[in-house]
């Protein structure tokens, strides 16, 4: 029958569709010169790319200690971390980060917002881990005072919000200075352990790197530009 009133209501009907979508595209068309004409919106081929750049896993943002002091933590990394030798020691800020190519395009920003705060001291007295699960833990060094470098990484992440990888866990942002990696019933003794012999270290925090690397097996990681805190 062609529905509720044969084939003359369904022809109705169609036309009625049709007539809809002719007046809804008319609409858009109407909406879409105004934009223009008032400037909220630029043609096609004028419109900006998307405003994040792709992240990238061989580069980073970082603080890394001194080299008078690496002695210590290397001795503990080369025999404890699998990420030893891509990696020298750090407190990660920003991982991923922007493509080396997008280096020069940020810089100026992350440069400024580093320029806005003062250097500050660190200690790296004690250990902690991270248990990513039953059989996999990470040790690290706590850098204290923590709250320094949390307002540095949110004046970082302020200027790329994309890179807020390091922010996604159930704390938030914490830094840590990675020593190794090892099964779960084997992470509290290590740590006693080499709490009883260790000496605390002290630095001044007073640059942040951007790091880069290439694909294996050139791998490791090379420092490249670097920011100042408080114009130093």
């Amino acid at each position: 029958m062609g529905g509720r009133f044969g084939k003359y209501g369904d022809l109705k009907r169609r036309k009625a569709l049709q007539r809809g979508r002719r007046e809804k595209s008319k609409l858009e068309r109407t909406n879409l010169t105004s934009l223009r004409s008032r400037g909220c919106l630029l043609p096609s081929k004028q419109r900006s790319s998307p405003p994040y750049a792709d992240k990238s896993y061989k580069t980073a943002v970082v603080a890394i200690p001194p080299d008078h002091l690496w002695g210590p933590i290397q001795g503990l990394r080369k025999q404890y971390d699998r990420n030893y030798r891509r990696w020298m020691p750090h407190i990660t800020l920003l991982y991923p980060f922007r493509s080396v190519s997008a280096f020069e395009q940020v810089m100026p920003a992350l440069a400024q917002a580093c320029r806005s705060l003062e250097p500050f001291e660190v200690q790296l007295t004690r250990f902690d881990l991270f248990a990513h699960s039953r059989r996999n833990v990470t040790l690290y060094l706590v850098p204290e005072p923590a709250r320094p470098l949390k307002v540095l990484q949110k004046t970082l992440l302020e200027i790329v919000p994309d890179c807020d990888d390091m922010t996604r866990f159930a704390d938030g942002f914490t830094p840590h200075l990675s020593v190794g990696q090892t099964r779960n019933q084997e992470a509290y003794a290590l740590c006693a352990g080499w709490q009883a012999s260790w000496q605390p270290l002290a630095l001044t925090l007073v640059h942040v790197y951007l790091i880069w690397r290439n694909d294996p097996p050139d791998d490791v990681f090379r420092i490249g530009p670097v920011l100042s805190l408080g114009g130093q």
